[in-house]
């Protein structure tokens, strides 16, 4: 009867275990639904940044289009202007010659018909009856000399008129070359500005689309090696005993001190407006050459370089979880060595190398660190 009784008591109390174990199961996949549906939530908010940017790009490019075309259309202009503006400057010239020979010509006969009608009055006065034939040729004289200067007279008051309504043509199309100047300087700095701006945004465009392809990528390897440890982990020992992962939530020590600079999950990209991006861990700025420490006691189950992540450790702790420490200097532990909590693994550098990126997975799902690791004071 006693033994019916301790038998009872045992089957009462693993019922309660199992129960509790499948109700925390029930709790985590519901998280990791939670959790996935994010990621997918985020990552779509990173494609719709990206097709943004696209939009933005193509509108930036149709207005270089217009601002080429309107700077090919003033370089058209300037350059029939300026023919323009030289054939007036040559009529321009020719008139002036004309104005200053006429007026030479105007000045020479008028001088010569001063002199003769002087010799002609005086010739005149003294003896008009005496040679007449003379006094006739003189007056003849004194008439063709006076058609040849109002001849260079007209001359000169249309070449004076000539140089009047060329300058005025002239200057009318100086005007016009230094407002088509003036606007092809206005858009070739346009030009430059939108040619700057779709510099800034095809780069941000191209660099979005490579993160979205590295994190896609990174995660989908990480995944895979993940899934290879934790199936190596579970061939070597089939019968291991599994620590309850709830023990160890919020009980973790943090693997090095120093000031979060990157959190867990969506944060703001540093180069895309209103763009955010995932973080599967966290990143901590530490003092320089800080010594990193294994959170808990477990095995080594990778070392070495992966992808963006740079120098790596991960520690398997069982029970499909796992710690991992990237963006070392220098590791000190090797590959299926077994760890004790809190014990030296690893070195980071120096200024922009004193930054560790820090995450734990379980069941080869990203978990946020700060619900792992002990809460600071």
């Amino acid at each position: 009867m006693l033994n019916i009784i301790k038998t009872i008591i045992i089957l009462f109390f693993v019922f309660c275990f199992v129960n509790v174990s499948f109700t925390d199961v029930n709790s985590d996949l519901k998280n990791k639904k939670q959790e996935l549906n994010k990621l997918h939530t985020d990552i779509s908010n990173k494609k719709a940044e990206k097709n943004k940017l696209i939009k933005e790009e193509k509108k930036v490019k149709q207005e270089l289009q217009k601002i080429t075309k309107s700077i090919q259309s003033n370089e058209k202009e300037l350059k029939s202007l300026k023919e323009k503006i030289s054939d007036t400057e040559k009529k321009l010239q020719f008139a002036s010659d004309m104005y200053n020979e006429s007026d030479t010509s105007k000045q020479k006969y008028a001088r010569i018909i001063n002199e003769q009608y002087l010799s002609y009055t005086k010739k005149k006065v003294v003896s008009y009856f005496d040679e007449p034939m003379e006094f006739k040729i003189k007056q003849g004289y004194i008439k063709e000399n006076s058609n040849k200067y109002n001849i260079a007279k007209d001359k000169n008051i249309n070449a004076k008129s000539d140089i009047n309504k060329y300058t005025s043509v002239k200057n009318e199309y100086e005007k016009l070359k230094n407002k088509q100047q003036s606007l092809m300087e206005k858009n070739k700095k346009l030009q430059k500005d939108k040619n700057s701006l779709l510099k800034t945004t095809a780069g941000k465009r191209v660099k979005a689309e490579q993160e979205i392809k590295d994190m896609n990528n990174s995660e989908k390897a990480l995944k895979a090696l993940v899934n290879k440890l934790m199936k190596a982990s579970q061939n070597k020992d089939k019968t291991r005993k599994v620590q309850s992962s709830n023990t160890r939530k919020n009980n973790l020590p943090w693997p090095v001190n120093g000031k979060i600079v990157l959190n867990y999950g969506k944060n703001q990209h540093p180069d895309l407006d209103n763009a955010k991006y995932i973080s599967n861990g966290i990143k901590i700025k530490a003092q320089d050459n800080s010594i990193i420490k294994s959170v808990e006691e477990g095995t080594v189950a990778f070392v070495g370089e992966f992808r963006s992540y740079g120098k790596m450790v991960i520690i398997d702790h069982k029970g499909n979880f796992f710690s991992f420490y990237c963006q070392l200097d220098k590791i000190s532990v090797k590959e299926n060595q077994k760890v004790i909590r809190q014990q030296d693994i690893a070195k980071l550098g120096s200024g922009e190398k004193s930054v560790l990126y820090f995450e734990i997975r379980q069941n080869n799902d990203p978990e946020n660190p700060l619900l792992w690791l002990k809460e600071r004071k």
